[in-house]
């Protein structure tokens, strides 16, 4: 049974498909939904700039959620969080908040990186231990 589901968002089409899907699976299981953005942390960047990353993510957390609340009759959580490794911030808020499934865009913003580093959604399903939905 399904009773908590995380999706993780941030701000990218595929993201936002992901996003599609974890409210209707909350809706058919009667689930609530917390809503993660995670943004990477930037350290020494000056401190406006990561002002205004805050702004930007808050903007996408509340898009996201006054969305939610339209469709879903559940309760709806954002939480945001900054991080050096975005996966690992995942699952660590899914732990932490005793999450059922995790449901993640296939590719997010940082694209670029995914070469390098390996994608988010590979990263989540892999050391995940509950149910990971890969929205493309």
């Amino acid at each position: 049974m399904i009773s908590k589901i995380l999706v993780a968002v941030d701000g990218s089409k595929n993201a936002h498909k992901a996003f599609e899907y974890a409210c209707d699976l909350a809706k058919k299981a009667g689930a609530s939904l917390l809503i993660l953005h995670v943004s990477e942390e930037l350290g020494t960047v000056g401190y406006s700039i990561n002002k205004e990353l805050e702004l930007d993510s808050r903007e996408v957390l509340q898009k996201y959620q006054s969305r939610a609340k339209k469709v879903l009759q559940t309760h709806v959580d954002v939480m945001e969080a900054k991080a050096n490794d975005v996966a690992e911030e995942v699952l660590r808020t899914a732990d932490k908040e005793n999450i059922d499934t995790i449901v993640v865009g296939s590719r997010g913003i940082s694209e670029a990186k995914m070469f390098l580093l390996g994608s988010v959604a590979y990263k989540v399903s892999h050391y995940a231990t509950r149910p990971v939905v890969i929205v493309r």
